[in-house]
């Protein structure tokens, strides 16, 4: 046990001694607030598309009909409208002005962004919607068709006899709903029915995040001693059970303090720049049946199961280059809940995502990502005790691999591989 530790003491305080842990350190967060947040940002800096409305169905008016829909749309208002109308001076028919348009929307610099030209009969008009892209705009083709139909709909209602009033009362007239949960009743913004939601996704991805970074950095101390005969130096004085343990013990101690000093900053984030309220409502979520023991249950076997996996990789690989043809069939299988996690947190009892809970690759992260909806616990417990035995045959057989793998020169074969599974030891 005393070299166990001093093995894992010493992988833990060589990379925490490096600068490049501190920086990744810092880096991770403000990585997370950039994927979290940056998209919503790009899309507020960038100017608004400019839209045109021309109308060629005159004396009908549905041009300014069209205009005085969407200017009245909460999405054309605001700080960051959806589109904003600016005009378009195009002249003759139908041919001529799409001409103007088309040679207009190719410049990037031209006055407009995207056109809406207006043909046809009142009660049967064509709405033909040009932008740069296809692909450019959606948003705005959308509330230009939600808009189209309303002015069609009021338009057939208007013709039906119904008086300007009554027409008046049909288009502001909106239902109220008040929104009530069956755990807190009537709720307003409902913070505390989003806030475990948002702790299980936090939490799961921060699991994601550990487990990939745990993994890469075992993966190269692994390769490095392999390749500088350090691990038959360390074979010499320990068995290959301690070096494998105290290894991953020293990476989960890594991935631990990176967790605490995380967990740190989040909570002094909360704490001094959240609106009121917020932080006491994540705290909740976190706490919430008792989610941060699972977190914790969860994150000790899918980190013991993966980093086995990538410690046993390594000591059969003399460079990076080596290790990379194991490591990306690993990093797929990484991937794959990351994304499913969305669709965890929105329907957490969709039957496949509920069976794809129970296969260990993919429990500890799907599972804590349906924390906020309240699994059952033998669900919980069951999922928690077969990924429990999958990590241990995978500890079992890793340790196999890395022995063998470690005091083998020889170049990598998918037969020498299989072949150390099941040959006996002496």
């Amino acid at each position: 046990m005393s070299r166990l530790w001093l093995i894992a003491k010493r992988e833990y305080l060589s990379y925490l001694r490096t600068p490049g842990f501190w920086l990744s350190l810092m880096i991770g967060p403000i990585a997370g607030l950039i994927g979290g947040f940056g998209p919503t940002f790009l899309e507020h800096s960038a100017p608004a598309p400019r839209l045109a409305v021309i109308d060629l169905a005159a004396p009908t008016g549905a041009g300014a009909r069209l205009q005085a829909i969407l200017t009245a749309r909460p999405d054309f208002k605001g700080q960051h409208p959806t589109a904003v109308i600016r005009p378009f001076p195009a002249q003759g028919d139908l041919a001529a002005v799409e001409a103007q348009l088309k040679r207009s929307l190719s410049d990037p610099n031209g006055p407009i962004d995207a056109a809406v030209v207006l043909t046809g009969a009142a009660d049967h008009p064509e709405v033909r919607f040009w932008s740069r892209d296809v692909a450019d705009n959606r948003e705005v083709q959308s509330a230009v068709a939600d808009a189209a139909s309303t002015d069609l709909r009021l338009n057939r209602l208007k013709a039906s006899g119904i008086s300007p009033a009554l027409l008046a009362s049909i288009e502001t007239a909106k239902a109220e709903v008040v929104r009530f949960s069956a755990k807190h009743g009537k709720s307003g913004k409902a913070m505390h029915d989003i806030a475990p939601t948002l702790a299980a996704f936090g939490m799961a991805f921060l699991l994601w995040m550990l487990v990939v970074t745990g993994a890469g950095i075992l993966l190269n101390s692994v390769i490095e001693e392999k390749s500088n005969r350090i691990l038959e130096l360390l074979m010499t004085s320990a068995s290959t059970v301690e070096i494998l343990a105290g290894k991953i013990a020293g990476v989960a101690m890594l991935a631990l303090t990176v967790m605490a000093l995380w967990a740190g900053m989040g909570l002094y984030a909360l704490n001094h720049y959240a609106p009121p309220g917020i932080a006491d409502e994540l705290m909740k979520g976190l706490t919430a049946n008792h989610a941060e023991v699972w977190f914790l249950a969860f994150f000790g076997g899918g980190y013991l199961m993966y980093a086995a996996i990538v410690a046993a990789i390594g000591a059969f690989c003399e460079t990076p280059r080596e290790a990379q043809t194991l490591f990306g069939p690993l990093m797929i299988v990484l991937t794959i809940p990351m994304i499913f996690m969305s669709s965890a947190i929105r329907h957490p009892e969709l039957p496949m995502l509920r069976l794809m809970s129970w296969l260990p690759p993919f429990t500890p992260f799907l599972m804590t990502a349906r924390l906020a909806s309240n699994p059952p616990l033998w669900e919980l417990g069951g999922s928690l005790v077969l990924m429990a035995a999958f990590a241990a045959g995978v500890v079992w057989f890793s340790g196999r691999a890395f022995r063998a793998g470690a005091l083998s020169t020889a170049k990598l074969t998918p037969a020498g591989f299989l072949g150390v599974l099941v040959r006996k030891e002496a």
